[in-house]
């Protein structure tokens, strides 16, 4: 018998984290919301009554905001009508829900045993399915305080108050600031992560005051700008080391250039080299280029 494979909504956070909710295998209808009507039902006043539809046509999913009070958003942006794909994270209120494609007979076998397997979990998920942006999205939407555990290139923390980051660090990097540890997270492609609601509140350092709208466009200027410099360069990705002999003599180099060598003495790949400097992750880029280009260093 050939494998018949279902649509499915994972709740990545929400009301039930980790459950699946079919959308299938025959097509059909479904609409989510407040209302206990509703096939998908959301117990939470951030959503309207009647928030959203989800329904198959020409053998597509689609999803339609129903003119909800707080709108819906797909993949971090706010749409009215969207095609529905695998990987698409839905935002409805301060439910995040992952588009899935799962077999049939999978789904039946694990739903039985999913609601223990769950109970009292965390919300966690993978960088890969769900960039930083959006997660922080949904955390802001949610108005959630604790503490977002990251696990990356290094191991970084997020301190939300009521869904805003007041405060980012990076373990091992004290002397990063704060704005710059933000950055460097937001960066990060691949990983994991974790929502701790019972986390203390770090003893010290200034809390940022910047809002979310600037960290996702400033995220978003640096990762164009690096992009930007890898179609035109060989830029670092791992493994970074100096070449002995150099090929121009270190008296020469600028202040910055001077950090970033001194950086990469102290060992490690590019990702903890960068962590270690305050700059901006582009002109630490710019800068590695130049050297490499000049013989200083070799990646």
């Amino acid at each position: 018998m050939a494998q018949v494979d279902v649509p499915v909504l994972t709740f990545v956070s929400g009301a039930d984290p980790g459950q699946p909710f079919p959308l299938g295998p025959d097509g059909h209808n479904w609409v989510a919301g407040r209302s206990n009507d509703a096939d998908l039902v959301l117990a939470d006043d951030t959503v309207s009554r009647k928030h959203a539809r989800i329904y198959e046509a020409r053998g597509t999913l689609w999803l339609r905001d129903l003119g909800s009070r707080n709108g819906t958003r797909v993949n971090g942006r706010e749409i009215s009508h969207h095609r529905l794909r695998p990987g698409d994270r839905i935002t409805i209120g301060a439910s995040l829900l992952r588009v899935d494609v799962v077999p049939l007979a999978k789904l039946r076998r694990d739903r039985s045993g999913a609601e223990e397997t769950t109970a009292g979990r965390s919300m966690t998920g993978s960088i890969q399915d769900i960039p930083l942006a959006d997660v922080l999205q949904w955390l802001a939407t949610s108005r959630k305080t604790g503490a977002l555990r990251v696990r990356g290139n290094s191991v970084g923390e997020l301190f939300l108050r009521e869904g805003r980051v007041y405060y980012a660090r990076i373990q091992g990097n004290d002397k990063l600031k704060a704005d710059k540890a933000l950055l460097r997270m937001m960066n990060w492609s691949e990983g994991t992560f974790e929502l701790d609601n019972n986390a203390v509140a770090p003893a010290d350092g200034k809390e940022l005051s910047v809002g979310l709208e600037h960290i996702l466009m400033e995220a978003a200027r640096v990762q164009d700008e690096l992009a930007h410099l890898a179609e035109r360069h060989q830029v670092p990705r791992q493994h970074i080391d100096l070449k002995l002999p150099s090929g121009k003599p270190w008296r020469e180099l600028t202040p910055p250039q001077l950090d970033l060598v001194e950086s990469i003495a102290a060992g490690g790949d590019w990702p903890t080299v960068l962590n270690r400097l305050e700059a901006d992750d582009v002109a630490l880029t710019q800068a590695a280029i130049e050297l490499h280009e000049a013989g200083v260093i070799d990646y």
